[in-house]
């Protein structure tokens, strides 16, 4: 009985098969490298990657705009009734990547603090001694996530010349941020939220709903990017944020009948309730509001900014000269 055949010859196929995969595979590196090859290109005195990634950190500073605190005078925005003397450090990371040093996508993750308050307001006009009057204060703790594109307008003008060190940018994007409201009572911070300080939650206030807190933020901005090196990049920015929440300072409709909150709540959260809510006795002894009086304005949402410098890192540059 003959031996079988090897088996090169039970599968003729086999050989032009492999040949077939071989080429495939020497097809898709020479895409690769070709492709690798075509990723960077000419930027004035730089070779670039067309996709530049970065990691970075930030530091500076956080303010808003709220119904509490604010100057003399009628309470405007944006710049008028900011009170400057409240700024908080805020710190900051983010992730970003450039396509042709003409736009970003970053995201960041920022953290800090603001606050207000209308003792600021006690050597005021006439026309701010309501708010004076109110005697409220707060600060909340900030942590937002968010996303911003960067566009780079000047770099358009320099595709063929030496390339811009100073670029400057303007910014927009989406965030979600969160926030909870304290103010001190007797040296002691306490939560405003859980206080229900205007009927949030309670029957009586059918349109009022318990805040959240967690809320969006539309932050934009503009400011300049400095390219100090092959891995080196710095930036100064300052970003306005709108937001869908004007309880960042838990004021934002008007005054309750006090007697509500023993109705909602245990007897001791009632009586601190009733104290924050209408702060006004601690200045003159005397409860100065009646309930339905205005205590916030419930028309314009609240607001904060920050102003932020950052170092980062460029990941994937060959040349810079």
């Amino acid at each position: 009985m003959d031996s079988p055949p090897p088996k090169s010859y039970l599968h003729p196929q086999t050989s032009l098969m492999k040949s077939r995969l071989l080429c495939l595979l020497v097809t898709i590196l020479s895409a690769a490298l070709m492709a690798h090859s075509q990723s960077y290109f000419s930027y004035g005195n730089r070779i670039e990657p067309e996709w530049l990634a970065e990691i970075g950190m930030s530091a500076g500073a956080m303010n808003c705009l709220t119904d509490i605190g604010g100057n003399p005078g009628q309470g405007v925005k944006p710049v008028k009734d900011i009170n400057w003397n409240q700024t908080r450090p805020a710190l900051a990371v983010f992730l970003a990547i450039s396509y042709h040093s003409l736009f970003s996508l970053k995201l960041g993750l920022m953290a800090g603090s603001i606050s207000g308050a209308d003792s600021l307001l006690k050597n005021g006009n006439a026309s701010s001694v309501n708010r004076y009057g109110r005697n409220l204060h707060f600060k909340t703790d900030l942590v937002e996530l968010s996303l911003n594109a960067e566009w780079y307008p000047i770099n358009f003008f320099f595709r063929n010349s030496d390339a811009p060190l100073f670029s400057p940018f303007l910014s927009a994007g989406i965030g979600i941020f969160k926030f909870n409201p304290r103010t001190s009572i007797n040296g002691t911070w306490v939560a405003l939220r859980p206080l229900h300080t205007e009927g949030e939650g309670f029957p009586e206030y059918p349109d009022r709903t318990i805040y959240k807190q967690f809320s969006w933020s539309l932050p934009f901005g503009m400011g300049i990017l400095y390219d100090a090196g092959k891995l080196v990049r710095f930036r100064l920015e300052a970003a306005y944020r709108l937001t869908a929440t004007d309880y960042l300072d838990d004021v934002s409709q008007s005054y309750i009948n006090p007697a509500i909150f023993s109705r909602h709540l245990p007897p001791e959260q009632a009586d601190l309730a009733a104290s924050l809510a209408d702060r006004s006795k601690e200045l003159n002894g005397v409860i100065a509001h009646q309930p339905g009086e205005k205590r916030g304005d419930p028309s314009n949402n609240d607001a904060w900014f920050s102003c932020l410098l950052s170092i980062s890192l460029a990941l994937g540059r060959q040349l810079r000269k």
